[in-house]
């Protein structure tokens, strides 16, 4: 039963992934062409991050109160189809188009969370966890491929009505899920944040989710400028827009390339969760010291480097997280942390771009972001090796 979930949600993900594609493109580019203002862009991405600083705890929490996860993953892309529809004849009031942004982001949250329970629940093997999050990131990695450049031709084609496109894929997959409303998630044993000594016993202390996340968050602060830098590199540039979606397209073959991989290793069980975890650490660290050097050519390696490294952290961390983590408390811990992953991106990034708007090199600049990024590795290393040794 829950294989055949696992396998829907991998579909209505991918149809979330073609959705989140048109809305990218065609929500955007109907707002701007609607007020003519870059400022109503801002307002745009403002409305769809903002469900992701304040609703976390608060869906992940409503998550784990309930058994009957497959209802709310259907409720989820039912309303998501209604905004989809709504949003073509409201897209001329800037107020209303905001809040339906961010409904539609909201929605999505609780989607992501409910798949995520899911192949929590099926599993606590480390290397079938790996196995599961990989596919699905593959699938999602090689949808995304495809996905921009047709969500690019419809918004060109048909503006803003392109959301009727997404609206009849939401409510396709919804359909999907209608014979297993009923289904409970839920794992059969409840595991408590553990490690495994040699004898066997296991060690319950809250300081690993603590420790882990704290350090995971250090180096997304660190890593979240490399955005930064890339801009401060191409603005210059008559071709920079051009140069900016090629860097974007292979960032996505760096991560499609490092889940394809995770998936095969996973499948002969010859990774575990940890190596990985910090292997991709290590690679986007690597990615920040190249992205600083003065040569446009090197933005190219820095950009794939950037898209495996992150993959390799995303799933890996991901499985982490559904191991050690009893399910009926998953949802709220991951929605903290997605809540304070999401606040650090525009701090790190408004950071570092008065770093370099102020006259610091963009090649110190990124030593020093990847020098925080080493601090968080380190963190990372020493809580998982003191618990370990307790």
């Amino acid at each position: 039963m829950k294989q055949a979930l696992y396998r829907l949600h991998v579909l209505t993900s991918s149809l979330r992934i073609v959705g989140d594609a048109i809305e990218s493109v065609a929500l955007p580019w109907s707002l701007l062409d609607t007020t003519g203002s870059l400022l109503s862009i801002g307002g745009f991405a403002l409305f769809t991050h903002l469900p992701w600083v304040l609703l976390p705890p608060l869906l992940g929490r409503t998550l784990d109160r309930t058994t009957k996860k497959v209802r709310l993953a259907f409720l989820a892309l039912i309303l998501q189809a209604l905004l989809a529809v709504l949003i073509v004849p409201l897209s001329s009031n800037i107020w209303a188009f905001y809040l339906i942004v961010s409904g539609i982001s909201a929605l999505d949250i609780l989607h992501r969370y409910c798949g995520f329970s899911l192949v929590a629940s099926m599993t606590l093997d480390e290397s079938e966890l790996q196995g599961l999050n990989a596919t699905l990131a593959t699938v999602g990695n090689g949808v995304s491929l495809v996905a921009f450049p047709l969500a690019g031709f419809l918004a060109y084609r048909f503006g803003i009505r392109a959301m009727f496109l997404d609206a009849v894929l939401l409510f396709i997959g919804a359909l999907t899920l209608l014979p297993y409303l009923n289904v409970e998630v839920r794992r059969e044993k409840s595991e408590g944040i553990q490690l495994e000594k040699p004898d066997n016993r296991t060690i319950t202390d809250k300081r690993l989710v603590l420790g882990v996340i704290a350090s995971v968050l250090i180096f997304n602060f660190a890593v979240s400028s490399f955005r930064v830098f890339v801009f401060a590199s191409l603005r210059e540039l008559g071709n920079g827009e051009f140069i900016y979606g090629l860097l974007q397209s292979l960032t996505t073959v760096g991560s499609l390339a490092a889940v394809a991989l995770l998936a095969l290793f996973a499948e002969r069980r010859e990774i575990g969760l940890r190596r990985p975890l910090i292997i991709g650490m290590l690679l986007q660290s690597t990615a920040l010291l190249i992205v600083g050097v003065p040569a446009v050519v090197a933005l190219f390696p820095a950009g794939f480097i950037i898209g495996f490294g992150w993959e390799l952290l995303n799933v890996s961390f991901d499985s982490l997280m559904q191991k050690f983590i009893p399910l009926e408390s998953l949802g709220t811990v991951r929605g903290i942390f997605d809540a304070l992953a999401t606040l650090v991106i525009p701090l790190s990034q408004l950071t570092f771009a008065w770093l370099v708007e102020n006259g610091i090199a963009i090649l110190m600049a990124s030593l020093l972001a990847a020098g925080v990024a080493c601090v968080g590795i380190a963190l990372f290393y020493v809580v998982v090796y003191m618990i370990r040794m307790r």
